[in-house]
């Protein structure tokens, strides 16, 4: 099994899923790159993605979880990458990230 990474790579824009697992002691954001400049205009599938995303996440730390509970609402939005600088992971062989939050191991 890979390694999650820190991330190290310049700039991207993103949307944010605000993701809680493990009833709620694990809490995370899943970051995946997009071109939109608002949240609402992501398509639906991406939700999806971020779901498989959150749980490949859980995996490779250790604590997998049935109980994962990923907020689409306001709190979803756009962000960009540059603002989280040595704080986010990279996914193995994926351009997806995460802010690891209350509960998840840090890069740093």
């Amino acid at each position: 099994m890979q390694n999650l990474e820190p991330y190290h790579g310049g700039r991207k824009k993103v949307v944010v899923y605000n993701t809680y697992a493990d009833g709620g002691k694990l809490h995370f954001d899943v970051f995946i790159p997009t071109d939109r400049s608002n949240a609402s205009q992501v398509p639906k599938d991406i939700d999806a993605k971020a779901v498989e995303y959150a749980k490949e996440f859980l995996q490779l730390i250790g604590k997998p979880s049935s109980d994962l509970m990923v907020n689409m609402c306001e709190r979803c939005h756009i962000d960009d990458t540059s603002l989280y600088a040595n704080e986010l992971w990279q996914l193995p062989g994926k351009d997806v990230f995460i802010w690891p939050m209350e509960g998840c191991p840090k890069p740093n």
